[in-house]
């Protein structure tokens, strides 16, 4: 198989990360809430669904980890919590695997329950605007001299929802179900007919679940 990629302008990454630090900039926190940052990391199992093809689903595993960040507010319970993360996984297209990296911001309103000094649950909902940072496009052409193209959209936004626990107030740990509303990819490829120069084009959408297991340690 010979791949050809084609990656972004650096300049252009630059840009796309902007969105994000403006979105910090702007987060208003309460005078009277408390604010904790801390680092998280984790792994994920990402399921590809393609629409429109008989594209068999897949299941592979990526890592994520960056900066994050928790705010308590003056109401019982209630709080959020943010975070920014470089989240690299591998992406199954037939017989061949290609690695998406992104710029991640999460955001998600939690409401705590604890139990004791030492423990407590709690639970979490919010969006995640993903910017891809890697490779958007790569072209292909099989031994049977067939054409195909997979490309990454350049952001993507989805859910995160889960549950999870905190001990001694400084570590946790949750598990999440990562929901996408917009699509994740394109694969185009072509069909060789059994005319000599017949050719036909196929095309499919994907979209990617992912289930995640994250620690984060609060200073």
């Amino acid at each position: 198989m010979n791949t050809v990629s084609t990656q972004k302008p650096a300049a252009f990454k630059a840009w796309m990360a902007l969105p994000l630090l403006l979105l910090c900039h702007l987060v208003a926190t309460p005078a009277s809430a408390q604010v904790r940052v801390g680092l998280k990391g984790g792994f994920q199992l990402a399921n590809m669904e393609w629409r429109g093809s008989a594209l068999g689903s897949s299941n592979r595993v990526g890592f994520f980890a960056g900066p994050t960040a928790k705010f308590t507010l003056p109401v019982v319970g209630l709080g959020i919590d943010a975070a920014i993360l470089f989240d690299q996984r591998d992406l199954k297209v037939e017989e061949s695997t290609f690695k998406q990296q992104s710029l991640v911001l999460q955001g998600s309103a939690r409401y705590d329950v604890g139990i004791g000094d030492v423990i407590g649950i709690f639970a979490h909902i919010g969006p995640q605007f993903s910017f891809n940072v890697g490779d958007d496009l790569i072209n292909w052409v099989t031994k049977e001299g067939g054409l195909k193209q997979f490309s990454l959209q350049e952001t993507m936004l989805s859910v995160n929802m889960g549950v999870g626990v905190t001990l001694f107030g400084h570590l946790e740990g949750r598990i999440s179900y990562n929901i996408p509303v917009s699509k994740t990819a394109d694969f185009t490829w072509s069909n060789l007919g059994t005319q000599l120069g017949e050719q036909s084009w196929s095309h499919a959408k994907s979209r990617t679940n992912a289930w995640s297991i994250a620690a984060t340690y609060y200073f």
